[in-house]
């Protein structure tokens, strides 16, 4: 889903980017007041793990590879207007780090990757939960959530192909729904163990708006280990097959791609750290980078607003403490007589 530029009109992008900023905004004034030191060290540890999972990609045919995309998990760690903000963080850091995917088409990887993922997979999520039957609607609903989003965000990727001019909706739906519809079951099962061992974890069910700071620092601690497990001992092994989109290109020399306006070559492209020949340890160094760069690129994102909700906190409590001052009464002042 990580599109590079080209593939979608400079005007579909400003609408995306447009849209997708006004989506981000909408998010960080609803977490503006929420976030605590709890949900920051969550949210981090999400960040990630986010990274780390998006990158690991495998094969699903011959030749055509995938990636997990995670914004219903993150939705469920932490709910969709934090998952929002940390994946488009982590999003930001595969593109100008990592060269994951294309500046131009920023709006339209957004809406793919972070605001379908997290916005509409929570959304459905919740949905599904009313409908079915406990003790195992949240399993069955995140399974089925997880599924039905990677479908969309697939359906999504044909229509903007289409509105670009690329290809017809029809010619695209192959290419790009059918690896999705197996991953999507395998990300579904992923998400469920994860919550599966959270529970256990909290010996109950598990909810973002209730958790104390040190079952925070050891979730956090946990996500940021795995991500770096899989950093370390799975992406550097994973399938080096072209992606979805990318295949479905080359397989069609004849498409016209749009022109790039703004050429960026980033510093650490394809995740491979310059200087080591070996590509698979390069890859190591680049992923482990990453993950670390997406964990602090998060924790710093949200202890500003943290740091500054408490700055304006202060700022208000002084100025209600002048105010209250300017307001009182003055003292009675003594009366001075006449023959004084």
């Amino acid at each position: 889903m990580h599109a590079p530029d080209g593939f979608y009109s400079n005007s579909l992008c400003i609408i995306m980017d447009l849209a997708c900023a006004g989506l981000l905004t909408y998010s960080v004034k609803k977490i503006w007041k929420k976030v605590n030191c709890s949900t920051l060290l969550i949210a981090a540890g999400v960040g990630a793990f986010i990274f780390a999972l998006q990158m690991a990609n495998f094969e699903i045919s011959r030749g055509t590879s995938c990636h997990f995309m995670g914004g219903v998990l993150a939705s469920i760690l932490i709910g969709p207007y934090l998952a929002t903000v940390v994946m488009t963080i982590t999003h930001l850091v595969q593109v100008f780090i990592f060269q994951e995917g294309g500046i131009m088409a920023l709006g339209p990887n957004l809406l793919t990757i972070v605001c379908i993922s997290t916005f509409g997979g929570y959304y459905v999520f919740s949905l599904l939960k009313n409908l079915v039957i406990e003790p195992y609607g949240d399993y069955i609903s995140a399974f089925l959530s997880a599924w039905l989003t990677l479908l969309i965000t697939s359906l999504t990727v044909c229509g903007m192909l289409a509105v670009s001019g690329i290809e017809k909706f029809s010619a695209t739906l192959g290419p790009m729904v059918g690896p999705h519809v197996v991953v999507g079951i395998i990300e579904g099962v992923l998400t469920v163990l994860i919550m599966v061992g959270l529970n256990i974890f909290k010996k109950g069910n598990y909810n973002h708006e209730d958790i104390s700071l040190s079952s925070a620092k050891k979730i956090a601690g946990i996500m940021f280990i795995s991500a770096l497990l899989v950093s370390i001992f799975i992406s550097p092994f994973a399938s080096r097959s072209n992606t979805g989109l990318i295949k479905f290109a080359l397989n069609r020399p004849n498409i016209e791609l749009h022109k790039i306006i703004i050429p960026y070559k980033a510093p650490i492209p394809d995740y491979q750290f310059p200087g080591i020949k070996n590509p698979r340890f390069a890859k190591i160094f680049g992923s482990t980078l990453g993950t670390f760069a997406s964990f602090l690129a998060s924790f710093i994102g949200l202890l500003f607003i943290i740091t500054h909700q408490k700055s304006c906190t202060q700022l208000l409590f002084k100025r209600n403490k002048i105010v209250e001052t300017i307001s009182q009464p003055l003292p009675d002042q003594p009366k001075i007589s006449e023959t004084d």
